[in-house]
């Protein structure tokens, strides 16, 4: 009874909508037996951690959380051993094909591709153990130099195209590679980036490539503990930091995706790549995990919203992984009457990613695309990819970022105690499991910080399950701003900025916009007798750091708030922020 009372008191400050859910739930749970009641009461008085068995089983028995799932084996090969000879689909189906152009790559050429690949790179002089870097744009031949890396037991880390070549030198020195593999436009930007590394440009090393019938992948004894890629992450307090993932942590991923979508059951769909696979989300998903499904995915190499629209409607796309700006434009672009007449019927769902997006905006595109359903999932590059999703959450767009996919745990931690928490009460995510990071790279101060001492990495971001095992996120504890899901670094930018010759101190904040969802804003003190101004940032701002890191708006203050310990006091920057924001748009009406 107590237990009851309980629930009850902790259920009234809950919205109307979610309270009868919920209680609905537990009275079902009720009507079922002892058992269930038995299972759905330690959740409720044990908190967060035993809320786990709601959210670990598979998302198609949703309706009866309480029945414990099927033990889950994850292989134990390397990354392009599972994805090559472990796929369900026929040699002759087209694995990647270019939305533009229509090149394709079927399944046994990618096998071969990435095999001479390999065998080429190898007698370029690339070992097991050493670290080649990729830089490129999207394209139907990224999987091929990246998988090819990884077959030789080398570790594959990537860059944005979009990084200055200031920027690329950062991580390049981090990182040591002995091999750079980049695309020909970019080789101007990268010779010479590290003395003593070779420097590959794609194209004519694609050229030159044998075409062999099924070639055996180099068997160079690579198992589930070895290091597979090194991809970088924006830190809170300054440069970004290199995430070491395994093949075992990548080999998970791949597995647990192709189980929680079904198995072979995605065999037959069409997945968009919009979102670059130099990132963790592109390359988990539509890498990792289309191939493990045996999909196809149509792979443009830059976005563009006409573009993207064509390529839905051409190739009969199914399935589009996107981050909230894309979906923000589609709906615009459709209530501009630029998506009319295209159809989009093929298009079941977009699965959205990378930054949190608002409910407004998700009406509107199931309103202009009532044939989509619009789901959300959460993951980091420290957890290999997504670990929620929305696979068997009935509705037309989902607020909350779905349920735990198998194998993995998570506890919601009081901020200040580190605690668990009990449903619907706000902390920090904490998760665990076989997707967790390895580490960051030449960095174990900042590994051991992440990952506490029970293996539970801390995600910095602030959120609640509720009673269905659903998890939301309302807030980030980070500092990290989202631009266009991009992660920029405030620090780093405070770095640059400071640097300026008339700037006397620096914070950088972000403002509120509908289309990016977040953008940075410098706040400036000008040093005495300076008149610099906003365009003056600006230009400063430029060639030093990526086109998606750049100060989009500039305010001239007095003073930087600041502890008595001199930390930046973000949150009344931000305060301030949407102050303004709310202001102009009152201002517009």
């Amino acid at each position: 009874m107590s237990i009851l009372c309980g629930f009850c008191l902790q259920m009234i400050h809950q919205s109307c909508r979610e309270y009868f859910d919920t209680y609905g739930g537990f009275i079902n749970a009720l009507l079922r037996g002892k058992r269930s009641f038995t299972g759905l009461a330690s959740v409720i008085s044990n908190g967060a951690i035993t809320l786990l068995q709601l959210s670990t089983f598979p998302l198609q028995r949703a309706d009866s959380p309480l029945v414990p799932p099927p033990p889950l084996h994850l292989p134990c090969v390397s990354l392009p051993h599972f994805l090559l000879l472990s796929t369900p689909a026929p040699p002759t189906k087209p694995a990647f094909v270019d939305a533009v152009s229509g090149d394709s790559l079927s399944y046994a050429e990618l096998h071969s591709l990435t095999a001479a690949a390999a065998s080429a790179l190898s007698s370029a002089g690339l070992r097991h153990g050493d670290l080649a870097l990729l830089v490129s744009p999207n394209s139907i031949h990224y999987p091929v130099l990246a998988l090819a890396v990884l077959s030789l037991g080398a570790v594959l880390s990537t860059a944005n195209p979009l990084l200055t070549h200031l920027e690329l030198q950062t991580q390049v020195r981090d990182s040591e590679p002995v091999l750079i593999i980049a695309a020909v436009e970019l080789v101007p930007k990268l010779d010479g980036i590290l003395p003593g590394c070779s420097l590959i440009p794609i194209e004519p090393f694609l050229a030159s490539l044998p075409r062999e019938v099924d070639p055996p992948l180099p068997d160079v004894g690579v198992g589930p503990g070895h290091p597979a890629t090194v991809m970088y992450s924006s830190g809170t307090t300054g440069k970004s930091k290199g995430v070491v993932s395994t093949h075992g942590n990548l080999t998970a991923t791949a597995s647990l995706l192709r189980h929680v979508w079904g198995g072979e059951a995605r065999r037959d769909e069409v997945y968009a790549c919009v979102v670059p696979l130099s990132h963790m989300f592109g390359f988990s998903v539509l890498v990792c995990g289309t191939l493990a499904s045996g999909a196809t995915t149509v792979v443009l190499r830059r976005y563009a919203v006409g573009e993207l629209l064509t390529a839905l409607e051409q190739h009969r796309v199914t399935r589009l992984p996107a981050v909230p700006p894309v979906v923000v434009q589609m709906a615009r672009s459709c209530r501009a009457g630029l998506a009319g007449g295209r159809g989009l019927r093929s298009l079941k769902e977009v699965i959205c990613s990378g930054a949190p997006i608002a409910r407004e905006q998700l009406e509107r595109f199931v309103e202009c695309f009532p044939g989509t359903t619009v789901s959300q999932c959460y993951g980091l590059t420290e957890t290999s990819g997504p670990i929620t999703v929305c696979d068997g959450v009935k509705g037309r767009f989902h607020v909350s970022i779905g349920r735990l996919i198998p194998t993995m745990e998570a506890r919601i931690a009081d901020v200040r105690t580190g605690k668990a928490l009990p449903p619907y009460r706000h902390g920090e995510l904490c998760v665990r499991g076989p997707l967790v990071m390895q580490g960051y790279m030449k960095n174990k101060e900042a590994t051991s910080v992440a990952i506490d001492r029970e293996g539970w990495l801390h995600t910095g971001d602030l959120c609640y399950i509720d009673m269905r095992g659903l998890v939301y996120v309302v807030d980030r504890i980070k500092e990290l701003i989202k631009y266009k899901a991009y992660q920029v670094s405030p620090a780093e930018l405070e770095e640059v900025l400071s640097t300026h010759p008339d700037v006397l101190d620096v914070a950088v904040t972000w403002y509120p916009d509908e289309e990016a969802g977040e953008i940075p804003v410098a706040c400036v003190v000008r040093k005495a007798g300076s008149n610099v101004k906003e365009d003056d940032i600006f230009a400063f701002m430029d060639n030093k750091v990526a086109p998606y890191k750049k100060i989009r708006k500039v305010a001239f203050v007095e003073f930087i708030p600041r502890s008595p310990s001199g930390k930046i006091l973000r949150r009344h920057l931000k305060a301030a922020a949407v102050r303004r924001h709310r202001r102009e748009i009152s201002a517009r009406l």
